[in-house]
Parts: structure tokens; sequence; C-alpha cells
């Protein structure tokens, strides 16, 4: 998942730019609305995540201005206090609202909560068939396609390699696949998703235990590459962070 933060403290920047790599996030920063509108148009994040007070910068009216030229979710930090400033990012277009100061794993739990409803949406109003490099996903009649050769799959596995599909090359945690999927609150049986992703890989990859297309983050959640053709030297995604665990 590509994440834009805009914030005038760029200690604060730096701090959740480096935490949030570490969890497989891409992260791109700006301190200035200019620089938010120049990133935004560029680098086409999938969540903003601005303070609402930038000099000499409207970042609500700006949200409005640029999710025309490219839509994304906007989670908007503010230090203001009362429940009427709440009220107005929300009823101005912000997807989510977090209060200054806040913890991290605050940060974090609404990241997960306004990405989840954004791709459940979007997996909602995605075609039926989506191609992503060499693979083709037809989830309307369960069957997946690679390199001509075609392989029926289980509703569950239509379901999950669509929602890998539609958010292709984008790190999908635990808690959004079984959201999407199963349509739990929560992270759910972590055993379950494997064991549906180990079915998947039988039916996709030339070799199942050394997976070129379906990777796993360790400790995140899983993606499907959008690779063009074979790789030889690609290896599973194991995330530096929980490369040891």
């Amino acid at each position: 998942m590509k994440l834009l933060i805009v914030d005038t403290d760029q200690d604060l920047v730096e701090m959740l730019t480096g935490w949030l790599k570490t969890l497989g996030y891409e992260v791109h920063r700006a301190y200035t609305g200019e620089q938010a509108r120049k990133k935004w148009e560029e680098e086409r994040p999938d969540l903003v995540i601005m303070d609402t007070a930038l000099k000499n910068t409207d970042a609500l009216a700006m949200c409005r201005d640029m999710r025309v030229k490219h839509d994304a979710l906007v989670l908007v930090l503010t230090e203001g206090k009362d429940v009427w400033d709440e009220v107005h990012c929300l009823e101005s277009g912000a997807d989510d609202y977090l209060r200054k100061p806040f913890f991290p794993a605050q940060l974090l739990a609404h990241i997960h909560a306004v990405s989840r409803r954004g791709r459940n949406t979007l997996a909602l109003r995605s075609p039926s068939i989506i191609t992503v490099g060499p693979i083709t996903i037809d989830s309307l009649h369960n069957e997946v396609s690679i390199s001509g050769r075609t392989s029926r799959l289980t509703p569950t596995e239509s379901k999950l390699l669509h929602f890998l599909a539609v958010n292709a090359d984008n790190v999908c945690t635990a808690e959004q696949i079984v959201a999407h999927v199963w349509g739990f609150g929560n992270d759910g049986d972590t055993c379950l998703i494997k064991a549906h992703i180990r079915h998947l890989r039988q039916k996709i990859e030339a070799d199942p235990s050394n997976p070129q297309y379906i990777l796993t983050v360790s400790g995140v959640g899983y993606t499907l590459a959008r690779h063009k053709e074979f790789d030889p030297h690609l290896r599973e995604v194991v995330h530096p962070l929980h490369a040891a665990s």
C-alpha cells in the first residue's frame, strides 16, 4: 500500500515514515501544500495522511481538488479538540480523522480501518475478469489462467485471489484478507489464510515452494506481484523486521 504523509512537523514525518516502512508500506513525504500536490500527482498514493494545519493551504479543499486528478483515501490529522472540528473534516470529504497527539498504534489502526473500507469498495466495483501480468482471474466462473493453462478455483480461492489482484503490488494484511473473504472483524485464523494461499500457489506457481507471484511479506501479509515474465532471481519476500522469526 502506498502512503503519502503530509505534515509541517518534519521530525514527526520522518519518524512515521521509518516506522511504517518497517511494516511493509511504501511511504512518500511532503511538508507543504505545494509539495503535497506534486507528490500526490506523481506518486498516486492509495492513502493520504494529512495534517489540516498546513501553512497557506486549505488542506481539505486541496484534497477535494486533487481527488479529481487521482482519487485516494484521506486520513486527516488535527490538533482540534472541538467535536465540530471532527464533523467539519468528515463532512468535507475526509475518510477518517485522528486527533494529535496520538500513539503510533492508533495511527496504524486507523490506516487498517480506512484502507479496509476503501479496498472492499474497490473490490465490489472491480470487473469480474482481472489480468495481473500473465495471470488472468475470472471470478465469475472461478477460474485462473496463466501461460495458457486454466485451473478451477473454489469460491473462497477465487474471492481471495480476486482481492489480491485488485490490490496487486500492494501488501494485503491478514486482517484485510479475513475481513474481505470471510467477513470477520479481526485477524481470524491465519492458518486458514495460509492453507488457501498454499492451494493457490499450487495452481499458479511453476514451483509452489519458491513462489514468483503470490508473495509473503512475513509478519504483515501477502501481495500479488505484477511480473510480466519469470525472474529466476526473485525470491519470496521476507521483511527484515521479521526475518528471524
